[in-house]
């Protein structure tokens, strides 16, 4: 368990070796909840799987930072700029 309260350690199993990473609760239960969808249930990832799964969230961040850039352009054009 990690030293916070607030803090969880989560261990990530890839092609036999152990990795822990210490990050906060609710995070934990989506890391850990991610990486059993990722190994069946297991817990365990192959190397490949990990790079297959790092490329696809790496898709999903791009498209997001795409879709806010994109949204934020529109309100910036929508909301007038009141200068004092």
């Amino acid at each position: 368990m990690a030293s916070e309260k607030n803090e969880k350690l989560v261990t990530i199993n890839v092609s036999a070796k152990e990795f822990n990473v210490k990050c906060g609760l609710e995070f934990a239960e989506f890391l850990e909840s991610d990486i059993d969808l990722l190994s069946n249930g297991t817990k365990k990832i192959e190397l490949k799987q990990l790079v297959g799964a790092y490329v696809k969230k790496s898709y999903e961040n791009y498209i997001l930072q795409r879709d806010i850039k994109k949204l934020l352009e529109k309100v910036s054009e929508e909301v007038p700029v009141k200068v004092k």
